[in-house]
C-alpha cells in the first residue's frame, strides 16, 4: 500500500464503539464506523485487529472507487467480523433491508481464522497482507454487485466474479501474492478444464492483464459482460488494443512458458512449496504433457509417451494449455512443425531453456527453425486454443537443411 494510501486510510478511521447487549450472549456486540462502513463485532474481537479490517476497507475504497472511478451503493456498507471458525477469509452478499432494497453485507473471519487461513497458504502472507487482500477481494464483490444491479456487469457470469475479485486483491495488496495459492489448481492442470468455467485459480490470468493493460481493462470486461457472454464479453473489451480473447491469452500462455509472469520470485517459491509436498515437475513453466528426444533424426511425436496405448496428443479444452519439452542431443539445425486439423486454431509459442534462463523463440507460427540448437538444453513447445472443437495435434521435427 502507498504512503498516501495508508494516510486516506489512517484519517478516515473514525471508531465509534456501541456496546448492544443480548439477553443471555456470552458477549457485547460492539459497531465500529468508518466514512463508508459499519462494522459490527463480538467483544472478542481486539480494538487493533477492529482497527487493522477498517484500514483495509478504507483502503480498497479508496483504490477502486476514488482512485479508479468504480461506482458503489452510497450508504456505508454492513461489515461482519464473525466469531470462531468460518468457510473461508471473508464472503460477500445482498440482503433486503426492511424497504426491500437490496444491499451488500461483507463478512470478515475472525482474527484466529484469518491467522490459521494465512499459514496454510503455500506462500506465507502476513496477517495485515491477508486482511488487506481479504478486503479488497470483498470490497470489490460490492462493486460488482452495484454493476450488475445497474447494467453495468452480470454478477451470473462466474468466469469474472471472483477471478476478477482475486486479481485486483494485488492493487491492495501487492506485497501479498497470495492470488498464487488459487492459482495453484490452474498452475499445476492447466488444460484439466475449460478456462472460463473456473473460480479462484483464474485470477492468475487477470492478474497478468491488470500487468499489461490496466485495471479499466477489467472494467470493460465486467461493463461487456452485461450484453456479451464469456469469451465475446473479453473480445469485445479488447478491441480497442486490436486484440482478441485468443490473442491475449496466447500472450499469456508465453508470458508463462518464458518466465515472463509478474511475480515470478513468488511464483517460484510457490512451485517449490507445491513440488516438496506433490512431486512432479512444478510449475514456473506450464508443467510438460510429453517429452521427446532430438537425436538430428527426423520424428513424429503423435502421443503423450511412445506407448501406443499412451493419449494422442491434444489441447482438450477450451483456452486449455499443453506443453511439450523437447530435449536436445544434437547440434544440427533443427526444424519443429505442428500439424493440426483444419479450423482448430491452435496458437504456438516456442521457448529454448539452457539452466533456468529462458527465451521466447517465438509467437504464432505453426512452424520453427531452430539454428543452434544445442545452445539449449531443451526447446519448448507451448500450445493453445480457443473454442474450436478438437484440439488434436502432432509435432514433426526434422533436419533444416
Amino acid at each position: 500500500m502507498t504512503e498516501r494510501a495508508r494516510h486516506i486510510a489512517s484519517t478516515l478511521l473514525t471508531l465509534l464503539w456501541v456496546g448492544v447487549c443480548a439477553p443471555g450472549a456470552a458477549s457485547d456486540t460492539l459497531r465500529a464506523e468508518s466514512t463508508h462502513f459499519v462494522i459490527t463485532h463480538e467483544s472478542e474481537a481486539s480494538p487493533g485487529y477492529v482497527a487493522l479490517v477498517t484500514r483495509g476497507l478504507e483502503t480498497a475504497y479508496e483504490a477502486f472507487v476514488t482512485q479508479a472511478g468504480f461506482a458503489t451503493f452510497p450508504a456505508r456498507v454492513d461489515v461482519r467480523i464473525l466469531p470462531g471458525e468460518m468457510d473461508g477469509m471473508g464472503a460477500e452478499y445482498l440482503d433486503e433491508d426492511e424497504d426491500g432494497q437490496l444491499l451488500p453485507v461483507i463478512e470478515i473471519a475472525s482474527r484466529q481464522a484469518m491467522l490459521a487461513a494465512a499459514e496454510s497458504m503455500w506462500l506465507a502472507v502476513s496477517l495485515d497482507d491477508a486482511l488487506l487482500s481479504t478486503t479488497a477481494h470483498e470490497f470489490f464483490h460490492v462493486v460488482q454487485d452495484y454493476a450488475s444491479l445497474h447494467g453495468h456487469g452480470d454478477i451470473e457470469e462466474v468466469a469474472f466474479v471472483e477471478p476478477h475479485a482475486t486479481a485486483v486483491q494485488e492493487i491492495v495488496a501487492p506485497r501479498a501474492d497470495d492470488y498464487l495459492d488459487a492459482a495453484v489448481d490452474f498452475l499445476a492442470a492447466p488444460d484439466a478444464m475449460p478456462f472460463l468455467d473456473r473460480g479462484y485459480d483464474a485470477g492468475l490470468f487477470w492478474v497478468y492483464v491488470l500487468d499489461r493493460y490496466g485495471l479499466d481493462a477489467v472494467r470493460r470486461v465486467m461493463t461487456e459482460s452485461a450484453v456479451a457472454d464469456g469469451a465475446r464479453a473479453i473480445d469485445r473489451a479488447f478491441a480497442p488494443f486490436g486484440l482478441t480473447f485468443l490473442d491475449v491469452w496466447a500472450k499469456f500462455a508465453a508470458a508463462w512458458a518464458s518466465g515472463r509472469l509478474p511475480d515470478p520470485a513468488a511464483l517460484a517459491e510457490t512451485s517449490r512449496a507445491w513440488r516438496a509436498q506433490n512431486g512432479g515437475p512444478g510449475f514456473v513453466t506450464p508443467p510438460p504433457c510429453a517429452v521427446a528426444r532430438w537425436d538430428g533424426q527426423a520424428v513424429k511425436i503423435e502421443r503423450t509417451t511412445e506407448d501406443e496405448r499412451a493419449e494422442p496428443l491434444r489441447v482438450e479444452t477450451p483456452y486449455g494449455i499443453d506443453a511439450v519439452a523437447i530435449r536436445v542431443h544434437a547440434s544440427d539445425a533443427l526444424r519443429i512443425t505442428v500439424r493440426a486439423a483444419s479450423g482448430v486454431g491452435l496458437r504456438v509459442a516456442w521457448v529454448g531453456r539452457r539452466g533456468e534462463r529462458l527465451d521466447l523463440l517465438g509467437i504464432g507460427p505453426l512452424e520453427i527453425t531452430v539454428s543452434q540448437p544445442n545452445r539449449y538444453d531443451e526447446v519448448r513447445v507451448v500450445l493453445t486454443r480457443g473454442e474450436t472443437p478438437s484440439g488434436r495435434y502432432t509435432l514433426e521435427l526434422s533436419p533444416a537443411s
